[in-house]
């Protein structure tokens, strides 16, 4: 499958998502509710599916954590460095920093059947249950530092990684792949039904989700994130892949991950916690914009891995 075959439709539901949005149809309500049911029932049924069948073992696991994990927190790093010697707010660093290392779980379910047919979908579960956590924890941490918390109200960061659906269903489709328990067919293809109906209907989430109508402000942190984010990441995972000669299903997967755009959970963390919420939006759509045009390039790459 060529490239254009998985990023017209990808952008045209994004598209598509945007225009309902803007002419409120069906109305705003649907939209909440749309991205509550995909959150919490949709994309949960997916992983599960995906991680009962997957291929866990320790050499996955310890690719995983090296490929995604240290690139990420590298680029952390240089954020950090960037902020330093700029004149921006600190709850402004807070925005640039997840806008640099979150990833954008959707479109990344969405393309992996695609890059990665077989066991695709297994390793991404796989990456999501360990760096899904990862990134929520250290996310949190910088917020806790450098955020503008004015509410006096503390955020308990380890009762959000615990009552993450998307956690919790990892976690019990390991237990259950582990545990050699086998479940009913009826109940795996009923999962998997779901599953597979969150990917358009999550893209269509993730365009209402846009805010083009917002003048860009704070362009130094909006680019250092997008260029680290879109450009910097995904070349040190591949780097990465190479000097390690990690698997090739693993490699692609792994960047894949590091090329697709923030996290839009990383907005309503900014907003919860004091960070630069407004910014953070603007780093959203703007990056999710970009990525039609980074995404191609690294796309190609994993196809030639």
């Amino acid at each position: 499958m060529n490239l254009s075959q998985i990023l017209i439709p990808l952008y045209l539901l994004i598209s598509l998502g945007l225009i309902f949005k803007h002419y409120r149809f069906p109305n705003d309500e649907f939209w909440a509710g749309l991205e509550r049911l995909i959150y919490y029932v949709l994309f949960p049924a997916l992983l599960f599916v995906a991680l009962v069948k997957a291929p866990v073992n320790a050499t996955l696991l310890g690719e995983i954590v090296l490929v995604i994990m240290l690139p990420a927190l590298f680029i952390g790093f240089t954020q950090w460095l960037g902020f330093l010697s700029s004149s921006l707010l600190t709850s402004t660093f807070t925005s640039m920093y997840q806008g640099a290392v979150r990833n954008n779980t959707t479109m990344v379910l969405v393309i992996t059947p695609w890059v990665v047919p077989d066991k695709g979908l297994s390793i991404a579960a796989v990456v999501i249950l360990i760096i899904v956590p990862f990134n929520n924890i250290v996310s949190v941490l910088v917020l806790n530092h450098y955020g503008n918390n004015q509410s006096g109200q503390q955020v308990i960061w380890w009762k959000g990684i615990v009552k993450n659906p998307l956690i919790i269903a990892c976690t019990a489709g390991i237990i259950v792949n582990l545990s050699g328990v086998k479940l009913p067919l009826s109940l795996l293809d009923t999962a998997d039904f779901l599953g597979k109906s969150a990917l358009p209907l999550a893209l269509l989430a993730v365009g209402a989700g846009l805010r083009l109508g917002s003048v860009f402000h704070n362009k130094l942190a909006i680019g250092l994130s997008t260029v680290a984010k879109l450009l910097l990441l995904p070349t040190i995972t591949w780097g990465a892949c190479v000097l390690l000669k990690v698997d090739a299903e693993i490699a692609k997967i792994a960047i894949l991950y590091a090329a697709v755009p923030t996290a839009t959970s990383g907005f309503i963390l900014a907003r919860q916690m004091g960070g630069d919420a407004e910014t953070m939006a603007q780093i959203i759509t703007f990056q999710t914009l970009m990525a039609g045009f980074t995404l191609p390039l690294f796309l190609a790459i994993t196809q030639n891995y």
